[in-house]
């Protein structure tokens, strides 16, 4: 299946004179793990301890790098409510990318170098696919007379009639990775969602132990973090990829195939744990 696909993508990229391709890969974010209740054993009985109203907190981010190493501006959709009244519904998509205007005061200025969207499921649309390729393609100067190549997953999503129409009319050639296969196909699944992930998984684990050792202080509950910090500790995470790896998720020049490294947590998720597991009120 690999050599299938990437002879696919070496005839097309040659047949239309590609010489950049660009790799989007999508991955939910769960930036929340706080249990309702924390388990900790003590002698023959079983202790449970009250902690987070919530299980966990997702967002999706949208990775986009190209074949010369280079990395672009992250696109992530949060949950949002949505307002009963229709034409509030099209105002907030128009004008403050779904969100409405008190949240849209929060979401705006941190605008400065990504794109926030929102929606009630936190999940990726047909509409936000069109803004991301407007966003990263739309204006560039040789839109018209030279086509570049988009590789992302084989998403209903991504493949709707209004997004291929426009993907064409600006000369964006777009390719999916085989279903089922990015674990193979797509290397930006090793090289760049494993450590988007880690780095906001061991930020979290931080907070975790400040959360449990003030707990014990002030016998106080362990409480969500907010969706904007996870915002910030995602952003960062993907400013800090280093060239190496951007490249890693993307085609070997040299042969024209895809290729997939190891990345190597930084953190001990079994150092943690039994913090967790071993926290009680008191």
């Amino acid at each position: 299946m690999l050599a299938d696909f990437s002879e696919r993508v070496l005839l097309s990229a040659m047949a239309n004179h590609v010489e950049t391709i660009y790799n989007a890969d999508q991955t939910a974010v769960n930036y929340e793990y706080l249990p309702t209740k924390t388990l900790n054993p003590t002698k023959e009985n079983t202790v449970w301890v009250k902690c987070a109203g919530k299980t966990k907190e997702r967002a999706t981010a949208m990775l986009l790098g190209d074949t010369d190493g280079n990395k672009h501006p992250l696109f992530l959709v949060l949950k949002t409510t949505k307002s009963k009244k229709k034409e509030v519904v099209q105002e907030n998509l128009t004008m403050r990318h779904g969100f409405g205007r008190t949240v849209w005061t929060e979401v705006e200025p941190l605008q400065s170098d990504f794109e926030i969207y929102g929606n009630p499921t936190a999940w990726w649309n047909a509409g936000i696919s069109l803004a991301f390729l407007k966003y990263h393609f739309g204006d560039r100067p040789d839109r018209e007379t030279k086509k570049i190549m988009l590789l992302w997953d084989d998403f209903s999503a991504h493949f709707t009639e209004e997004v291929v129409a426009y993907a064409e009319s600006i000369n964006v050639v777009q390719e999916r990775i085989p279903p089922r296969f990015t674990w193979v196909c797509q290397p930006a699944d090793v090289a760049w969602i494993r450590p988007l992930k880690s780095a906001p998984r061991e930020n979290w684990l931080v907070e975790i132990r400040r959360q449990v050792r003030n707990s014990r202080l002030a016998n106080i509950n362990l409480k969500l973090r907010g969706p904007f910090t996870m915002v910030s500790w995602i952003t960062a995470a993907w400013t800090d990829l280093p060239f190496t790896l951007i490249l890693n998720g993307t085609i070997d020049h040299s042969t024209n195939y895809w290729v997939t490294h190891t990345v190597h947590s930084t953190f001990g998720i079994d150092e943690v744990t039994s913090e967790i597991v071993s926290y009680k009120t008191l």
